[in-house]
């Protein structure tokens, strides 16, 4: 099954970036799948690739393994919910609405969220929201503005990873 045309011999920049949706989704899909019969350790990237119905070599031209492509999902949701919710400044982030759009937005999130815990990655979570913070912010942070965003990322890891028996 061809993924996406070509204009001229190569890609365009659009379908090349349809081609990586088309991939991501896929993946995502079927490590979802999977991780529903066997732990996430116990998944290969065989079994993946064939999972998403993509070449192996297709895989690893996009992500050097699976924790990288875990990565690359829980990236993905902070940016979709960055693009809904805009707070501007981390003091927005603390605020008692933003705190409670970040709840609603992962209720449609649950399978995502049981499926690190089981795999015994929320720490991963951590680690991409600490990053994605850290890029929103691109200014050079004083130490207390630092605290203060380690402050929001670890409260609301707190919040997601003790609470998802709720969602």
């Amino acid at each position: 099954m061809k993924i996406c045309g070509t204009i001229g011999g190569s890609m365009s920049m659009n379908s090349r970036q349809e081609e990586q949706q088309i991939i991501f989704e896929s993946l995502k899909i079927a490590l979802f799948k999977l991780m529903k019969k066997e732990p996430f350790n116990s998944i290969t990237i065989s079994e993946l690739v064939k999972t998403a119905g993509i070449a192996r070599s297709t895989f690893y031209r996009h992500y050097d393994d699976k924790i990288s492509f875990v990565r690359a999902l829980i990236q993905s949701e902070m940016d979709q919910f960055d693009s809904v919710y805009q707070p501007q400044t981390i003091e927005e982030r603390f605020e008692d609405k933003y705190i409670n759009e970040v709840w609603h937005a992962l209720l449609g999130n649950k399978a995502q969220i049981e499926g690190l815990m089981k795999a015994g990655l929320s720490h991963i979570y951590l680690e991409e929201f600490n990053h994605h913070l850290l890029k929103l912010f691109p200014y050079s942070m004083t130490i207390e503005e630092k605290i203060h965003l380690y402050g929001l990322a670890g409260a609301q890891y707190n919040i997601i990873f003790n609470l998802y028996d709720h969602i």
